[in-house]
């Protein structure tokens, strides 16, 4: 029954009467207010306070700081900085008034959003009328600037502006910039997730070390909740909670940020000389601590409008090519070690020699040498090469290759590293010329950090050492921890690891194909590479790889340089190309170090035998590739006899 029609019931009534139902009317209405307040407050209480409360708190995500990276002398490489994220309730600055201390109540210099963006948009530099519009509104979160620097802020703050607040972050500063980009890596814009009523940003690692160890380095962002008045104020004793942030471990490296510096301007300006496609200098010292790993093309971190997708690249384990001579290293040197030759055993070598049932060559034609073994690498003979090592069985000198590090991932953890390839002979790949092609560095490929340790096991004795990046790590207490040992293995022995020094100091030599690489004062034992390229577009060898590898001082090594060039159009031989790059980084790493000069002379062993007298002319001279027709024409990739110098 209606109000209405229960009034003119009651008014038909006598007066007794009326005052009963009226008094019946008055109870029931109490009755029903008393049942909902019983309600409200007992079934209900719990439920509605939780929800009133949820919607007064406010979640604000506490950003970890990301962790450091630092080089072998604790200088950055990369470091978070902090940084503040402006926030605006524009509810609660739609009644801004602000008046200039002194004046008259009537004088004001700010009212509303207008008001306080003319206050605030000088400092952040941007225009008064944006700034307006974005503080325009009735909500209750807005963002008005991100990574605003605690300068910046403070200067805000200092305003007293309600409904203007800021969030902590950070931001990524490299301060070595392009020179170990390739190297330390790059984040790209923060992803967005949704959590617990607000928006939080989680880095996105793009390359380098930032991806391969992001987990150690993110850390573990935190939340805090407090509550709010209806203008959006932090209540100052309201509820509140508070999930710390865990900051990340701090990474410390066998690098070394000078050297790195100078390996990365040198690679640079050679493949910009050499009109290359791209280049990579390695150094590590005898244990494999890797001291520089510089790639070129690199890029500016700060940079985020253009990404050359090589330049995110460590060529020097994402990058696979077949190692061209440089690999004659581990053929003699499973010859050495078995025993089959010494460094004077002679050899009667033609330009070219017919196996199974195809024709190998030298790198350009010449008469019959007679050559010791140090002659063949010296002059870095396919035919001498092949001659030597087919005393080798297959799998002797299939488990060389592996012992040495072929086909066996660095387990840097970079992303697009490559294992590079080794066929095993019992293989379906595996044919008779695999042989043959395999002992000049042709059928197989590597990366650039796996061709220098074959020449740091030899620096070493003859035992190869895992390769090393990560020297330790520290929580964010400072606590450090070591990495573990790596392991290590025996190759070959001392007096072969010796030997092969020694003959490698000819390859720098006025004979040798390496004269480019030679440092005054220093012994340099190394060796050139000026390998065919398969071009993945049409499966065809088009192009060089040219490369040397060193160490010095010979009689004693403890630094190795790698430098490789891919598809250099502006010469393309090892020696003459890559050559300079090393005698630039090494003399540098020797002069920086401090290393003494030589003062034993290199070791004079016999290059040729018999009657053969005089130095030959090297393919460095004859102006003819390996292998190759003299026009550069493509040849196929499964062509063997393609030589290596």
């Amino acid at each position: 029954m209606s109000p209405s029609r229960t009034s003119r019931a009651v008014a038909g009534l006598r007066p007794e009467r009326r005052l009963r139902a009226w008094v019946l009317v008055v109870l029931l209405v109490l009755s029903v207010f008393g049942f909902r307040l019983v309600q409200l407050q007992g079934a209900d209480a719990a439920d509605l306070a939780g929800r009133a409360l949820e919607q007064r708190t406010r979640a604000v995500p506490l950003y970890a700081m990301r962790g450091d990276i630092v080089d072998d002398k604790g200088v950055l490489l990369a470091t978070s900085v902090e940084r503040r994220t402006v926030i605006a309730s524009p509810a609660a600055i739609a009644g801004f008034n602000k008046r200039t201390d002194g004046s008259p109540r009537d004088k004001k210099l700010g009212v509303g959003p207008a008001g306080a963006a003319a206050l605030i948009a000088p400092l952040l530099n941007v225009d008064v009328a944006t700034l307006t519009a974005k503080l325009t509104g009735t909500g209750q979160y807005t963002v008005v600037a991100k990574d605003v620097t605690p300068e910046v802020w403070q200067q805000i703050d200092a305003l007293d502006i309600g409904g203007i607040a800021s969030e902590r972050t950070t931001q990524r500063v490299y301060p070595a910039g392009a020179s170990t980009s390739t190297l330390v890596g790059i984040l790209g814009t923060p992803e967005q997730e949704q959590k617990a009523g607000t928006t939080i940003y989680h880095d996105v690692p793009l390359s380098g070390l930032e991806a391969a160890e992001n987990s150690l380095l993110s850390g573990r962002d935190g939340l805090e909740r407090y509550e709010r008045s209806g203008g959006g104020q932090r209540i100052p004793l309201g509820e509140s909670e508070t999930q710390p942030a865990v900051d990340g471990d701090a990474l410390h490296l066998t690098i070394d940020r000078d050297l790195q510096w100078k390996a990365q301007t040198a690679i640079e300006a050679q493949v910009e000389k050499s009109q290359a496609e791209s280049g990579t200098v390695v150094v590590m010292d005898k244990h494999q601590r890797l001291l520089a790993m510089a790639s070129a093309p690199s890029l500016d971190p700060t940079d985020t409008t253009s990404r050359n997708p090589l330049a995110l690249q460590n060529t020097a384990l994402t990058q696979a090519f077949e190692p061209g001579s440089t690999a004659k290293v581990v053929t003699l040197a499973a010859a050495l070690e078995e025993g089959l030759v010494t460094p004077a055993s002679p050899f009667t070598v033609p330009d070219e020699i017919d196996k199974v049932d195809r024709t190998f060559h030298d790198s350009h034609p010449h008469p019959v040498h007679q050559l010791t073994l140090a002659g063949i690498l010296a002059q870095s003979s396919n035919v001498g090469t092949i001659m030597a090592g087919e005393k080798l069985s297959q799998q002797q000198l299939y488990d060389y290759q592996r012992r040495f590090g072929f086909g066996t991932s660095v387990g840097l953890g970079f992303e697009g590293e490559t294992a590079g390839r080794v066929w095993p002979p019992d293989s379906k790949h595996y044919t008779e010329t695999t042989y043959f092609t395999s002992m000049f560095g042709q059928g197989l490929t590597v990366n650039a950090v796996q061709a220098a340790s074959v020449f740091a096991t030899i620096a070493n004795g003859g035992v190869r050492t895992s390769p090393s990046l990560i020297a330790g790590t520290s929580d964010p207490e400072g606590n450090y921890t070591a990495s573990p040992t790596p392991s290590s293995e025996r190759v070959v022995s001392t007096k072969t690891a010796t030997e092969l020094r020694q003959i490698m100091e000819a390859v720098v030599g006025e004979d040798g194909t390496a004269a480019a690489a030679n440092i005054p004062g220093y012994k340099v034992a190394g060796k050139t590479g000026t390998a065919e390229r398969v071009d993945p577009e049409c499966g065809c060898y088009r192009g060089y790889t040219a490369s040397f590898i060193g160490m010095a001082p010979s009689d004693d090594p403890d630094l190795i340089v790698a430098v490789i060039l891919q598809d250099p159009k502006n010469g393309y031989y090892g020696g003459s190309t890559a050559g300079p790059v090393f005698k630039d980084v090494m003399t540098y790493a020797l002069q920086e170090r401090g290393v003494e000069p030589s003062t034993v002379p290199p070791a004079d062993l016999p290059l040729f035998w018999g009657a053969q007298a005089g130095p030959t002319t090297s393919s460095e001279d004859a102006g003819t590739a390996d292998g190759t027709t003299s026009t550069g024409a493509p040849t196929p990739a499964s062509t063997p006899g393609g030589g290596t110098r």
